[in-house]
């Protein structure tokens, strides 16, 4: 997919097993590490709608006069994992994902 400072951004389709493992992922982790998400938070939230995002952007842009906008590539694949398994506030269901993530399939 072309992007709009040139280049081209490579669009990943998840296979069947890949949504599976998202889903259990997302059932074990969610209860422990969803009260630590700010209420601004809409992606993939329980009772929360890409509409509502878009009402909250829509009342907050008559706010102000500018506008931030940035890229991360790659961002989840380059923290360090190390930090995740000595934070004290994760679950060790969440320690344990992180885990299965890092060994080889």
């Amino acid at each position: 997919m072309p992007k709009k400072t040139g280049g081209e951004r490579v669009l990943g389709v998840p296979t069947v097993s890949d949504r599976i493992a998202q889903m259990v992922v997302k059932q074990m982790i969610e209860p422990d590490l969803g009260p630590l998400f700010l209420r601004d938070s809409y992606g993939y939230r329980p009772m929360k709608s890409a509409l509502d995002a878009v009402g909250v952007t829509r009342q907050r842009c008559w706010k102000y006069d500018w506008v931030l906008e940035f890229d991360i590539k790659g961002l989840f694949d380059n923290l360090p994992h190390d930090l995740f398994h000595r934070n004290p506030i994760l679950s060790s269901n969440a320690r344990c994902v992180i885990a299965l993530d890092e060994k080889p399939f």
